[in-house]
């Protein structure tokens, strides 16, 4: 059956995603977008007893795209069910509204790369109002809207506390990200001899510690690339204040993360939100005690040189970039193997080309904020109006929201709204000051309300179904970008 036979079967106004049409035994299943504009799930024939909330349209049921039928539906067509990636590079794609999946299907179909679909810490649930049930079921029904049997990863990102990963494993992540932030001590690199001395001290394992490691050589090779170096006492001192308490974390995680998941999982340590970057002896620290406890990490983010801002490109000389990807890729590949992660990897494009370089078989890059300033684009571009409001709300929200950030935004440098004509506003996305003003305060518009009701969260989806092309058309070829450079389709 065709998506036009469907078609003729239900109510005017009714499209049906053409990929989405499958056949499985007596029944031909389909996800249509509904006169009132919603998705639902269209099956002719025999419906599985699991799906629920049906209600009989045309010559066949529909049913409401919830978590429940969600997961009845992959019980139907396996491909839908998330996997891990394994060894092999991926590419996370964050979304924060929900309706984005369809257009990172389009961006990275035709590359290598394993997608990451489902993408969302709790910290951005809380900020969306959304669950884990929801990112994960929103990310299935998008791939089947497209058609994409080659699989995807659910990443449970930035977990920080036991409840999480049991609650993000419960509903079929395959992913679990620990971040073990608070127990990084990262202001050590800034303490004196005695300072770290007797914060060293206070470790209750610091002389097994000593034994282990003081005076030891670490060596690191890769295409041709070697890197080794001694590990004094004192570097070893102020490595294992910086990193072991936070390492002891990341085993406790792992630890329920076993218990909680009944197959295989990747798990990603991330120690990259710190303010001074890894050393080359310092990811060798981590990852020969990541070893010695037997966590079997799938790819570790160390807190690269130069700065990685949110939603705009790498801030820092590039080849002191280059250089210290290199050494981390060397400790990877030795010490591992397993992948190198750039978290706030949106837009960093100057930088791609060193992964597809030197990382390009065990890379990770995540990315979020970037899709949803492409969903901006689309408010900006088609609703005006909606777009002046959301502006000027950033504005308000500004100064506090980025309290949790790491940004060097200057407002003074975003162009007065007033002073654009509505052709222009759209341009306010191609600016690095405009782009972090509409990227850090997307938690307070998107959870804004008004008398009891969203302030802009409605109209904002409201206009992305209204212009779904676009919003496809905007992701595939933003996101596609990312990933044509990390995988060397195009030049920088």
């Amino acid at each position: 059956m065709t998506e036009a036979a469907i078609e003729r079967t239900l109510s005017e106004g009714v499209t049906v995603y053409e990929r989405s049409v499958y056949a499985e035994g007596d029944s031909t299943f389909a996800l249509i977008n509904d006169a009132d504009g919603q998705r639902r799930l269209y099956v002719e024939g025999s419906a599985p007893a699991d799906f629920g909330g049906g209600r009989e349209r045309g010559n066949g049921t529909v049913f409401p795209l919830t978590y429940e039928n969600a997961m009845a539906l992959a019980d139907v067509f396996p491909w839908l069910e998330p996997t891990t990636a394994g060894p092999e590079s991926a590419f996370g794609f964050g979304d924060r509204i929900g309706l984005a999946t369809p257009g990172h299907v389009r961006a990275v179909r035709e590359s290598d790369l394993v997608p990451v679909f489902a993408q969302q810490s709790i910290r951005e649930m809380d900020r969306t109002g959304r669950s884990p049930e929801e990112v994960l079921a929103t990310a299935i029904f998008g791939v089947f809207e497209e058609g994409y049997e080659d699989g995807f990863v659910a990443d449970a990102d930035h977990l920080m506390a036991r409840e999480d990963v049991e609650r993000t494993a419960g509903v079929g992540f395959t992913m679990f990200t620990c971040d073990p932030s608070e127990h990084v001590v990262a202001d050590v690199d800034s303490m004196n001899e005695r300072e770290v001395e007797d914060a060293f001290a206070a470790i209750d394992d610091g002389e097994s510690i000593l034994d282990r490691y003081a005076g030891a050589t670490f060596e690191a090779e890769t295409d041709g690339y070697t890197w080794s170096d001694v590990l004094s006492e004192f570097e070893l001192k102020r490595a294992a204040v910086k990193y072991y308490e936070a390492i002891e974390f990341a085993d406790e995680m792992y630890g329920w993360v076993e218990e909680s998941v009944d197959g295989d999982f990747d798990f990603e340590v991330s120690v990259d939100e710190t303010e001074t970057p890894t050393t080359h002896l310092e990811h060798a620290f981590i990852a020969s005690e990541l070893d010695r406890r037997d966590i079997e990490a799938t790819s570790v983010a160390p807190r690269f040189v130069g700065s990685l801002e949110k939603g705009i490109d790498y801030i820092g000389d590039l080849a002191d970039f280059e250089e210290d990807l290199i050494g981390h890729v060397a400790i990877a590949e030795t010490y591992g193997p397993y992948r190198l992660s750039l978290h706030s990897g949106s837009d960093k494009f100057s930088i791609y080309p060193f992964f597809d370089e030197y990382a390009s078989d065990r890379q990770h890059v995540k990315t979020a904020g970037t899709s949803y300033l492409e969903a901006i684009r689309v408010v900006a571009e088609n609703d005006p109006d909606l777009y002046r409001e959301i502006h000027e709300f950033a504005l308000e929200r500004f100064d506090e929201d980025k309290a949790t950030y790491h940004v060097n935004t200057d407002l003074s440098n975003v162009p007065n709204i007033d002073d654009l004509a509505d052709d222009d506003l759209p341009t306010i996305l191609d600016q690095d000051d405009g782009r972090q003003l509409l990227h850090i305060t997307y938690g307070s518009v998107l959870s804004a309300t008004d008398d009891g009701e969203f302030r802009f969260k409605d109209d904002l989806l409201a206009t992305l179904r209204e212009y779904e092309d676009d919003h496809y058309a905007f992701l595939a070829d933003h996101l596609g970008h990312h990933v044509d450079l990390l995988t060397g389709e195009i030049a920088a």
